[in-house]
Order: structure tokens, then C-alpha cells, then sequence
């Protein structure tokens, strides 16, 4: 996960809220949830809110951070409301309704989460261990087979994009580290980020202060 900072609301949704005060995201139209789903893909620089897949408007979902029937108070609170990838079985489409003690709206859920080269994700806390199971975002292999392999795949090219191994970042100076840092998790003005890139980010922070 990375960090999402919420903006305002699109001005279409605002709209639409104040001359329908009684509905809910249910009797939301098509074009003001796809608004949504627009505004939360920029500010999450083109990524799944949970795997940090690349995602595009018509490969993606609104994902309310509080489920609906759990916050039926909060359909429409653009806040509480993320873009999250189609996957089966993971994220969005894998949490159902369950709770999640650590979301991608808490600064935490960068600390408290621990990825690996291997493509593994492993929590430092109880509720980031929950997190991950309920998101099944490949705390085993068994587990989500394909997103460890993609992830594993994807940060592997990233490295080699910055013409280094894998094996080479343990033994890279703080310095060095710091830099790819700042690449991987800081996106160009206007772009999206690379795929995954936060996951690479993670490992670097965790090489530059380990355990």
C-alpha cells in the first residue's frame, strides 16, 4: 500500500449530492461514479489502492474503505471512498464487506507492512497481518500466486531499469538508496507511477533502516 491523501470531492459529485439529500452511492449515476473513480486513480497516481497494480477507469472499482453496510452514513463520503483493481479474489473483489483494521488512508499502513524482493508481504503488526490476509495480497505463495509472481516480476525490471541486480541494493551506500527512494515513491508532476513502484520503495526503506 501507499498512502492515499484525499482531495475534495469532484464538483459533479457535490452537485449531485445537494439536489439528492436522501440517496445513497447506490442510487448514484453512472457518470458521477465513474467521476469518482477518475479523481481517485489521479490521486493515486494510476494505482490499485491495495496492490498498487496499474489501473485505468475501466479496469478498476469504488471501493468504500468502510463497507456500505457498515457505514451506510458514509456512501457518498468521498473520503471513505478509493479506487481499487478487478482482480478476482484479492482487494476490492476479495475483502467483501470485512473490516479493515489498516487502510491505505492510514500513513501507517507504509511502516507497518514489510514486502520483499521475492515478491512476499509480511505485516509488523496484527493489524496489518489481518489486512494482508483480508486483502490476499500474498503473505504466501499459496496464497495469491499470481500477485507475488507479477510483483516480484515487475520490481525486478524496475531495479534492472536502474541498471542494478536485485542482490545488488543490500550493498548499495545509504546514499545511493536514498536516491532510488525518492524515484520510487515521489511521481513526475502529472504522470502516474510505475507499477508496483511503492512496493519497491518499501524494501529500499526497509535496507536503508532495517529491523
Amino acid at each position: 500500500m501507499r498512502k492515499i491523501d484525499k482531495e475534495v470531492e469532484p464538483a459533479t459529485l457535490a452537485l449531485w449530492k445537494r439536489q439528492n439529500r436522501t440517496l445513497r452511492y447506490k442510487d448514484l449515476p453512472p457518470q458521477e461514479s465513474r467521476a469518482i473513480r477518475s479523481s481517485c486513480i489521479t490521486e493515486q497516481y494510476g494505482l490499485c489502492a491495495y496492490c498498487c497494480q496499474s489501473i485505468t477507469l475501466d479496469d478498476a472499482h469504488n471501493e468504500h474503505v468502510e463497507a456500505q453496510d457498515r457505514a451506510p452514513n458514509r456512501t457518498l463520503d468521498y473520503s471513505n471512498i478509493v479506487a481499487s483493481c478487478n482482480r478476482k479474489h484479492q482487494c476490492g473483489h476479495g475483502r467483501g464487506t470485512h473490516q479493515l483494521p489498516l487502510t491505505p488512508l492510514m500513513v501507517e499502513c507504509e511502516t507497518e507492512l514489510k514486502f520483499y524482493l521475492s515478491g512476499l508481504v509480511t505485516g509488523h503488526t496484527e493489524r496489518a497481518r489481518v489486512s494482508i490476509e483480508t486483502l490476499s495480497l500474498g503473505h504466501t505463495e499459496e496464497s495469491n500466486r499470481g500477485l507475488v509472481g507479477r510483483r516480484k516480476a515487475m520490481v525486478d525490471t524496475l531495479i534492472y531499469g536502474q541498471e542494478l541486480r536485485p542482490e545488488d541494493l543490500q550493498h548499495e551506500d545509504e546514499e545511493l538508496l536514498g536516491l532510488l527512494l525518492e524515484v520510487f515513491q515521489t511521481p513526475e508532476a502529472g504522470k502516474p507511477l510505475q507499477p508496483f513502484s511503492p512496493v519497491l520503495a518499501n524494501v529500499i526503506r526497509h535496507f536503508l533502516t532495517p529491523a
